[in-house]
C-alpha cells in the first residue's frame, strides 16, 4: 500500500457552512491567490468523508510559516521547526483561528515522539508520514464540483471496508510515535473499524512503546477513549492488544481480560439513556439534569472500580498516575465515596427504603455527584452476580428515580438552626455545633417544624454536654 503516482480515489462531499469552515476556506483561497498549493487536511477530511461535522478544520500548504506570514496580517507561531502556525480570520465580530500547517516529511525519531529533522516537501509526502489511512485524506474545498477528497492512501477503500490501518510500515508508524498505538484504539473504537490484522500485530509487538509516553498524553487519549457510545469497545481493544496489561498491569490482575470492565463500560454507554427511561418527563430539576454524556471522571470510576472495590491504594495510584486534574480527581473521588456509602447500605441484612424523607439516603443522594455514583452501581449490577441483594438493580434504580423527580431546594433548604441562632441561645461554641445542626436539619427534612427542630438541636447539645462533662468528672 504504497502511495501511487495519481491518487487512489477521488470523491466530492459537502463542505458545512459556518465560520470555523469558511475561515479555512478563506486561508485556502489567500495561500492559492498566493501562489501556493493548499488543502484542508487530517481529522476534518475522515469526518467530512464519514458524514460528520468536524469539531476543527486544519490546512496543510507548501507555503513556509514566513511565507504564510506574508499572506496574512494576523499568524500566531506555534511550532516553527515543524512548520506549524495558527491563522486568525475574523467573522461577524469573532476570531476564527486556523491551524495551518506546511508540507513535511520527518527525519529519524527520538523519544518515540519527536522527529530528528524536518524536511518541507509537497502534499502526497505529506501524507505518507501520518499515521493512519483514514488521516491521511486531503480536500480540496474549492474544487469546481464541491469539495473533493483526494486519496493518496487508500483510505476511503478502507473506511468502506471498515478498516483501520497504519499508512505504509504499521511497526515505523508506532516508533515514531508510540502514542499511536493508543490512537488506533480510539479511532477503531470511535468509528466502528476492524484493526488491519498487520497493524494490530505491530501494536502487540511495540505495545512497550508506550512507557515513553508522557503520563498527560495518555490521560488525554483516555479521554477520548472513554466516551458513549463506545467506552466499553475501546477497553475491549485495549485489553486484547496488551494495552493495559502494559500500562497498568495490576489492573489485568484485579480483572482478568477485563471483562467485568469492558460489561461496566457498556452498562454505563447504554446508562446515557436511562433518563428517558426512568423519568416520565426526563426534563431539570432545580438542577437535576437528565443523562446526556458519559463525563470523564465517571467513565474512569468504572474504569477503574475492579481496582477499587479490592484495593482503594490500587485504584488511587492508577488514578494519580494519570495526571488527572485538580477538578477530576475530586469528582472521581466524591463518586467513590457516594458509591462506597450506597454499597454499605445493599450489604445491611434490610435495604432502607426509598423515601423522600429518610435522612441518611437524602444526605447522599443530594450530594453533586451523586447520579454518577448511582449510574455507576446500577451499571454493576447489570454487569451480573455480586454480592449483593437480588433486588440491588431494582433499588438503585429507585434512588435514581426520587433523586431525579426531586426539587434540590426540597432536599437543601435553608436551615432553621445554625451556629450563629445557637450562640444566641446562649451556647458556646464547639464541634458539637455540627452534630446539633445536623440533628435539628434531619427534622426539617422529615417535615418537622422549627420548633421542634430547634428542641432537636438543644436535646443533642445538651445530651453531649452532659457526656463531657462525665467523662471529665471520671
Amino acid at each position: 500500500h504504497g502511495a501511487p503516482v495519481q491518487p487512489f480515489a477521488e470523491r466530492t462531499v459537502i463542505v458545512p457552512k459556518g465560520p470555523e469552515a469558511q475561515a479555512a476556506i478563506d486561508v485556502i483561497a489567500a495561500l492559492r491567490n498566493a501562489g501556493f498549493s493548499a488543502f484542508l487536511v487530517g481529522g476534518c477530511v475522515r469526518d467530512l468523508t464519514l458524514g460528520l461535522t468536524p469539531k476543527d478544520y486544519d490546512v496543510a500548504t507548501s507555503a513556509k510559516p514566513a511565507q504564510v506570514s506574508e499572506v496574512f496580517d494576523r499568524v500566531v507561531e506555534v511550532g516553527i521547526a515543524f512548520g506549524v502556525v495558527r491563522v486568525l480570520l475574523k467573522f461577524g465580530g469573532v476570531w476564527q483561528e486556523t491551524e495551518v500547517a506546511t508540507y513535511r516529511a520527518d527525519g529519524a525519531y527520538m523519544n518515540g515522539r519527536h522527529p530528528t529533522e524536518v524536511r518541507f516537501t509537497d502534499a502526497r509526502e505529506d501524507v505518507l508520514r501520518r499515521d493512519f489511512t483514514l488521516n491521511g485524506l486531503l480536500l480540496d474545498p474549492l474544487a469546481p464540483s464541491g469539495g473533493k477528497v483526494i486519496d493518496w492512501v487508500d483510505g476511503i477503500a478502507d473506511l468502506e471496508r471498515g478498516h483501520l490501518r497504519a499508512i505504509g510500515v504499521p511497526a515505523q508508524r508506532f516508533s515514531e510515535d508510540a502514542l499511536r498505538l493508543l490512537r488506533a484504539v480510539r479511532f477503531a473504537a470511535r468509528f466502528g473499524l476492524h484493526i488491519e490484522p498487520s497493524t494490530a500485530r505491530a501494536i502487540r509487538e511495540l505495545r512497550d512503546g508506550l512507557g515513553q509516553i508522557s503520563r498527560e498524553r495518555v490521560h488525554a487519549e483516555l479521554v477520548g477513549m472513554l466516551k458513549a457510545p463506545h467506552a466499553g469497545e475501546a477497553v475491549r481493544l485495549l485489553t486484547r492488544l496488551g494495552l493495559v496489561e502494559s500500562l497498568w498491569p495490576a489492573l489485568v490482575e484485579q480483572d482478568p481480560e477485563l471483562f467485568r470492565t469492558e460489561r461496566r463500560l457498556r452498562a454505563l454507554c447504554d446508562g446515557v439513556h436511562w433518563a428517558s427511561i426512568d423519568a416520565p418527563d426526563s426534563t431539570s430539576h432545580d438542577g437535576f439534569s437528565p443523562v446526556v454524556d458519559l463525563p470523564f471522571p465517571l467513565a474512569l470510576a468504572g474504569f477503574l472500580w475492579a481496582a477499587r472495590s479490592s484495593d482503594l491504594e490500587l485504584s488511587s495510584s492508577i488514578a494519580a498516575d494519570l495526571r488527572l486534574s485538580t477538578s477530576e480527581g475530586r469528582t472521581l473521588r466524591d463518586i467513590w465515596e457516594i458509591a462506597d456509602a450506597l454499597v454499605a447500605m445493599l450489604k445491611r441484612p434490610t435495604l432502607p427504603t426509598v423515601r423522600d424523607d429518610n435522612v441518611a439516603l437524602i444526605r447522599l443522594l443530594r450530594q453533586p455527584h451523586a447520579d454518577a455514583a448511582l449510574r455507576l452501581l446500577v451499571a454493576e449490577a447489570d454487569n451480573g452476580p455480586v454480592d449483593w441483594p437480588h433486588s440491588a438493580r431494582t433499588w438503585l434504580r429507585a434512588l435514581r428515580r426520587m433523586r431525579m423527580r426531586t426539587p434540590v431546594a426540597k432536599w437543601s433548604p435553608q436551615r432553621w438552626v445554625t451556629g450563629a441562632s445557637l450562640t444566641k441561645l446562649g451556647y458556646s461554641p464547639s464541634p458539637h455545633y455540627r452534630v446539633a445542626i445536623a440533628a435539628a436539619e434531619a427534622v426539617q427534612l422529615q417535615s418537622g417544624t422549627a420548633e421542634e427542630a430547634l428542641v432537636a438541636a438543644r436535646a443533642a447539645l445538651d445530651s453531649l454536654h452532659a457526656k463531657a462533662s462525665a467523662q471529665e468528672k471520671s
